[in-house]
């Protein structure tokens, strides 16, 4: 049955990639790509259903965040664990590859955050149908807040780009949406009425394509509306579909040791796509904590300090939050019953007009440093 999906995804991508992109054939581009999105959810589902495929590594989530190493055989992925973690994992490291066999968690600590590091085994061409334990990796991959994508230098000194470029697709495949949001999109189904097209700001998609792209998909009624400008084709069928994960990446590139002469770092922005990369040689031990430091920053994490009321504040003990959480996210990480005990908190701080601000209600975005105190119903 796999075999047979697998046979349609490849005939349906070499059509795709043969068909020349104009307004003409646009609606054909659209309706491929919608069957090719379907039967790749068909093929995840299969290799999930089969009988001994695993039910995933079963790593527990621990620490204040979570991120994931993913990277072809043999690119340093254990040995970079070991020197993050300063050796408090069991990362096996051998000049082979398929050293890694099931996902190894590590804990990293630092600016007072315990980040839990997963090392997956390397990833293979065909990850996304369940092969090579593909299925237990993207799966892990699925559950992190950061994708470490680690390739490195060649032999010959040059940066093996093109494993990046077949890695996201592998992780794009598998329904991993790498350093975008989900779009603003609102769709009521409806019994009848066909479908009805609304939308905010300049549109890629006139109406005619969205109802073409929607009947391709299966829904013949709803109420269709884009809250944002230029929608893509792509973007209405993740949300049709569903099931998709949107986190961002974090290229590293090991093996600096490799590199025959220094490498303009603009070349390596243009051909990475971004500028949130890292080189390191995990064999030399150079620039780890500047990749500790990165992982960091790149998690958004922020300390805030709890005042126990009428007593100072435990400056040495801050609990970690992501950028943009609240009060309640707060309240929820101490315990459960701050939220249903809560009457109101004082705020020092950066989040605060003013020294002490009341807040009654959770909603308050709280910031770094903040200084923290909670009043309970008695």
């Amino acid at each position: 049955m796999s075999e047979k999906v697998e046979d349609r995804i490849k005939e349906l991508e070499e059509r795709l990639a043969s068909t020349k992109v104009n307004k003409a054939t646009q609606k054909s581009i659209n309706f491929i790509k919608a069957q090719l999105a379907k039967l790749r959810e068909d093929l995840i589902r299969i290799a999930s259903s089969k009988k001994g495929g695993g039910g995933g590594f079963g790593i527990k989530k621990s620490g204040d965040a979570q991120v994931s190493f993913i990277g072809y055989p043999s690119v340093g992925k254990s040995s970079l664990l070991n020197l993050l973690t300063g050796g408090k994992t069991h990362s096996k490291v051998a000049a082979y590859e398929f050293t890694t066999v099931t996902a190894i968690p590590g804990m990293m600590n630092i600016e007072d955050a315990k980040i839990q590091l997963i090392d997956l085994p390397g990833v293979i061409l065909g990850a996304a149908t369940g092969k090579g334990r593909g299925k237990e990796v993207l799966g892990a991959v699925r559950t992190a807040e950061l994708i470490l994508i680690i390739i490195c230098f060649r032999q010959d000194g040059t940066i093996n780009i093109t494993d990046l470029d077949l890695i996201r697709k592998e992780l794009n495949d598998a329904g991993i949406r790498l350093n975008t949001q989900p779009p603003r999109i609102q769709i009521k189904e409806r019994n009848q009425g066909g479908i009805h097209f609304t939308y905010n700001g300049n549109q890629l998609m006139d109406t005619e394509e969205v109802k073409s792209l929607m009947n391709d998909l299966k829904i013949r009624n709803a109420g269709v509306y884009f809250a944002e400008p230029d929608i893509i084709p792509d973007q209405l069928i993740d949300f049709v579909l569903g099931n998709r994960v949107y986190t961002r990446e974090f290229v590293v590139i090991n093996k600096s040791d490799l590199m025959e002469a220094p490498i303009p770092p603009e070349k390596i922005t243009e051909a990475i796509g971004h500028e949130h990369w890292v080189m390191v040689s995990a064999k030399n031990k150079e620039n780890i904590n500047t990749l500790k430091h990165n992982i960091f920053m790149e998690l958004n994490l922020i300390r805030v300090f709890l005042k126990p009321p009428r007593q100072e504040a435990d400056m040495n003990e801050p609990i970690i939050l992501h950028r943009g959480d609240t009060l309640k996210k707060l309240c929820r990480k101490i315990h459960k019953r701050f939220i249903s005990d809560y009457r109101y908190s004082l705020v020092w701080g950066k989040s605060a007009k003013h020294p002490g601000q009341k807040f009654d209600n959770l909603d308050h975005v709280v910031e770094d440093g903040d200084i923290i105190s909670i009043y309970l119903k008695r």
